[in-house]
């Protein structure tokens, strides 16, 4: 174990000692019960030590923030990387069940969902279709088609307006909208060119130079491209090392999908599970649109992988919004 290498970590943000000493304790707690250095293990062994935590109930957000945070200073880029299968789904279905109470009014809502409840944190990846099933199921028995899609394409993602705040100036500062979306194409490749030069993971990516090619190549992906008043967004995939490099249809689709509710379906071949869902990963593509826009924006599943797609694909319809031209 490289135990000083988090308490570090923990100095050097000037986090509380209380705090250091429950990520190391975790640590120690998870190493005893294997054969092997914690630091070694592979990625089937943590999914056991997960599974630990959650029979225990101590499945908690700060305890994966502490597994998190060590993978990440001991540079097991593969296991930070496996984390974010678990900890990518935390508040989606929350958020969408909010969504629809806003829409339908709480007592409408949870009749409309009966018992249905949302995956708790620490649910295997590959049960995690079940659950969309069950809830587009629901959501497709109850509400009309365009109901359905309104609510999933939502910041189910809770991310923050202050944080596109940034990309707002940037807007602000640009003599229109297409210019503006040249220059955040322009920043993103930067971006990437920066992490890969530093060695660092973006988000849960790993950057090489394929990747960064890749999206210098299209404006389309994290970013977007104005036609006609239409905004089309391709979404980045989930490995693009991986997407790149998949030899078959189906590694390509699964390494593409950023879905922890849809990827193992992919990577079981169960193609069942509703292409509608994709409308989730819509809400999030279009969500600094709208703090950029200040209104919220229709938005259309072009393409998805889910539906058989080589790639996630959206349109932003700008036909009665106002922008700068």
């Amino acid at each position: 174990m490289k135990l000083e290498k988090l308490k570090d970590l923990y100095t050097r943000n000037k986090l509380p000692e209380t705090k250091i000493m429950e990520a190391v304790n975790l640590i120690m707690e998870l190493n005893d019960l294997i054969t092997q250095d914690i630091d070694d293990i592979n990625e089937e062994v943590l999914d056991r030590l997960i599974a630990y935590l959650v029979s225990q109930e101590k499945n908690s957000v700060d305890n994966f923030v502490i597994l998190l945070r060590y993978y990440r200073v001991i540079d097991r880029k593969d296991l930070f990387i496996h984390l974010t299968k678990y900890t990518g789904m935390l508040g989606v279905m929350e958020n969408i069940i909010d969504r629809l109470k806003t829409f339908k009014g709480e007592e409408k809502a949870l009749e409309i969902l009966g018992d249905f409840q949302p995956p708790h944190l620490g649910v295997p990846p590959t049960v995690l279709p079940d659950y969309v099933n069950r809830l587009m199921d629901i959501l497709d028995s109850k509400l009309e088609s365009e109901d359905t899609e309104r609510v999933l394409a939502g910041n189910n993602h809770g991310l923050s307006k202050e944080s596109m705040f940034p990309e707002k100036v940037e807007y602000e500062n640009s003599a229109s909208l297409s210019d503006y979306l040249k220059g955040r194409h322009q920043r993103k490749v930067q971006e990437l060119t920066e992490h890969y030069e530093q060695n660092k993971i973006w988000y849960e990516q790993i950057i090489t130079k394929d990747v960064i090619d890749f999206v210098a190549n299209n404006q389309e992906v994290l970013s977007a491209v104005l036609k006609d008043n239409k905004m089309y967004i391709t979404k980045i995939p989930y490995d693009t090392v991986a997407y790149l490099k998949a030899e078959n249809d189906k590694d390509q689709k699964y390494y593409g999908c950023h879905c922890p509710f849809a990827r193992e379906a992919i990577k079981a071949g169960n193609m069942d599970i509703s292409s509608r869902f994709c409308y989730c990963s819509a809400g999030f593509a279009k969500f600094p649109f709208e703090v950029i826009l200040d209104q919220e924006l229709k938005i259309k599943v072009l393409k998805s992988l889910l539906n058989g797609d080589d790639v996630c694909r959206f349109e932003i319809d700008l036909t009665n919004v106002d922008y700068k031209k």
